[in-house]
């Protein structure tokens, strides 16, 4: 039987400021929630939800992105290049270049805890 795909967890030293970003750079919003807005946020992306969870421990307030620590979350535009000057625009400046493989064309960007997100034309 197929599940749904109903949530991604990010963990991150900085919770509102990672959730921050992702609502002012493609316009997501805050799901309420009882938790504290330090330890959790989950955003509506108008699909599957985005949340971030604060992590515990020595490191807690560090940054969270790193090789060591991969996973990439690809947003569908069907204008790669509009989209990625829209996100620079909107004040994100570790934007890669726009590639394009045949009929593929995608982007790849950071947070601001260094989460490598990729914009791309795949459905």
């Amino acid at each position: 039987m197929p599940t749904p795909l109903n949530r991604v967890i990010i963990f991150v030293g900085d919770v509102e400021k990672c959730a921050r970003f992702y609502m002012d750079t493609f316009g997501f919003t805050v799901i309420p929630s009882d938790d504290s807005p330090t330890d959790w946020m989950e955003l509506d992306t108008g699909g599957c939800r985005l949340a971030f969870h604060r992590v515990h421990g020595p490191h807690s307030s560090e940054p969270t992105g790193s090789q060591d620590n991969p996973h990439k979350i690809v947003f569908y535009t069907p204008d790669v290049a509009a989209t990625r000057a829209a996100i620079i625009a909107r004040g994100c400046t570790k934007m890669g270049k726009v590639h394009t493989y045949g009929s593929l064309t995608f982007c790849d960007g950071q947070d601001p805890e260094g989460h490598v997100f990729q914009i791309s034309n795949r459905p």
